[in-house]
C-alpha cells in the first residue's frame, strides 16, 4: 500500500508520460520576449545606439543650417527647396545600389567610410562659409554628395543592426535605436538655430563636424561581422529586380513605404522656416533660432508624454491622431502673421511631428 500511494504521488507529481506528452503538444513555446532595454547589454549595440544620436543630431541640424545658407546667398525661396530637396533625390535614386552595397560588402566598413565622408563635408562647408567662399552652387553641390553617401549608409546601419543584435532581438533594438535617435531629432535643430543667430552658419557646421568624429569613435568600438554575401550568380542588376519584386508582393511594405513618403511630405514645411523668420516676421538669426527651439521644446514634451503613457495609449491611433493634428498646427502656422502665435505652433507640431 505504501509503494502504490508513493508511486501514485510521484505519478501525480510528475505526470504521466502519456499526459505530459500531450501537454507539451497542446502548449506552444513561446520565445523569451525581449525588453527595449535588454538589447543595451549588448556592448557593440551601445556604441551604435550613442552613435546615432550624434548622427541624426547632425543630419538634422544639418538641414536647418542649409535652409538658412540657401536664404541667406540667394534671398530665393526656390533655391531653400532645390538645395533641400537634392539630398532627398540623391537618396532616391540610389537607394538600390546601396542596398546592394550592404549586402555584398562589410556593412561597418561602409558605415566608417560614409562618417568619414559626412565629417570631411561638414569641416569644408564651415571652412567656405568662414572664409566667404560659399556660393549657392557649391552648396548644392555638397548638398547631392551628402545625400548620396546617406544612400550608401542608411541600408548598411539598418542591415548591421540585425547582424549586431540577432533577429530575435531586431524589434527591441530598432524600438532603442529610433528613441535614442529622438534627442538628435530634438536638440538638432533647436541648438542650429540658436546657434546660427549667434555665431553664424559656419559655427553649426564646425558642431556637426566635430560631433560626426565623436560618433566616428564609437562606431571604431564596434566589431566587424562576417560578409553575408548574396548569391554570386546573380548580377547586381537582377538583386535589384529581386528587391522590387519583394517591395511590390508584400502589402506590409508597400504600406510602410507608403507612410514614410507621406512623413517626407509632412517634413516640407521646416526649410521654409528661415523664409518666415526673414520675409514674413523680420526676426533675423535670433529670432530664427527661437522658432526652432520652441519646434525642438515641443518634441521634448511630446517624446515626455509618450514615455510616461507607456502602453496606456492606443499607439495606432495616437499616431493617426497626431499626424492630422499635425496638419492642422501647420496649415494654421502657414496663414499666421503673428509671430508669438507661430513660435506656439511650432510647438504643437514640435510635440505631434
Amino acid at each position: 500500500m505504501a509503494a502504490a500511494k508513493a508511486e501514485q504521488e510521484n505519478s501525480e507529481t510528475l505526470g504521466s508520460p502519456p499526459a505530459a506528452a500531450a501537454r507539451s503538444l497542446d502548449t506552444p513555446v513561446l520565445a523569451p520576449r525581449v525588453g527595449p532595454m535588454e538589447v543595451l547589454r549588448i556592448p557593440d549595440f551601445r556604441w551604435m545606439a550613442f552613435a546615432s544620436v550624434f548622427m541624426v543630431f547632425g543630419f538634422e541640424a544639418r538641414a536647418v543650417v542649409q535652409s538658412w545658407l540657401s536664404y541667406e546667398l540667394t534671398g530665393s525661396q526656390a533655391w531653400v527647396g532645390v538645395v533641400n530637396g537634392a539630398p532627398a533625390i540623391a537618396v532616391i535614386a540610389l537607394s538600390l545600389v546601396g542596398g546592394l552595397a550592404a549586402d555584398r560588402f562589410p556593412k561597418r566598413d561602409i558605415l566608417l567610410i560614409v562618417r568619414v565622408a559626412i565629417v570631411a563635408m561638414s569641416f569644408l562647408t564651415g571652412y567656405l562659409i568662414a572664409a566667404d567662399l560659399m556660393t549657392i552652387w557649391i552648396l548644392l553641390g555638397l548638398a547631392l554628395a551628402q545625400g548620396s553617401v546617406i544612400a550608401f549608409g542608411m541600408p548598411a546601419n539598418q542591415s548591421f543592426v540585425v547582424e549586431v543584435v540577432g533577429r530575435d532581438k531586431l524589434m527591441s533594438a530598432t524600438s532603442m535605436m529610433q528613441s535614442s535617435g529622438m534627442f538628435g531629432l530634438i536638440i538638432g535643430p533647436a541648438l542650429a538655430g540658436v546657434m546660427i543667430g549667434a555665431w553664424g552658419a559656419d559655427s553649426v557646421y564646425f558642431l556637426i563636424g566635430g560631433l560626426g568624429v565623436v560618433g566616428l569613435g564609437m562606431l571604431l568600438m564596434v566589431k566587424n561581422r562576417t560578409v553575408h554575401r548574396s548569391d554570386k550568380s546573380k548580377s547586381a542588376w537582377q538583386d535589384i529586380k529581386d528587391g522590387l519584386n519583394f517591395v511590390k508582393s508584400d502589402p506590409v511594405i508597400r504600406v510602410l513605404m507608403s507612410l514614410n513618403l507621406l512623413a517626407l511630405f509632412a517634413g516640407f514645411i521646416m526649410p521654409l522656416i528661415p523664409v518666415y523668420a526673414e520675409d514674413v516676421f523680420d526676426v533675423g538669426g535670433e529670432g530664427f533660432g527661437l522658432m526652432m527651439a520652441a519646434f525642438g521644446v515641443g518634441g521634448a514634451l511630446g517624446t515626455v508624454v509618450l514615455i510616461i503613457s507607456g502602453d496606456k495609449l492606443n499607439k495606432g491611433l495616437l499616431m493617426i491622431g497626431a499626424g492630422v493634428l499635425f496638419g492642422v498646427f501647420m496649415v494654421v502656422f502657414a496663414f499666421s502673421r503673428d509671430y508669438y502665435l507661430s513660435l506656439f505652433l511650432l510647438g504643437l507640431m514640435g510635440a505631434t511631428g
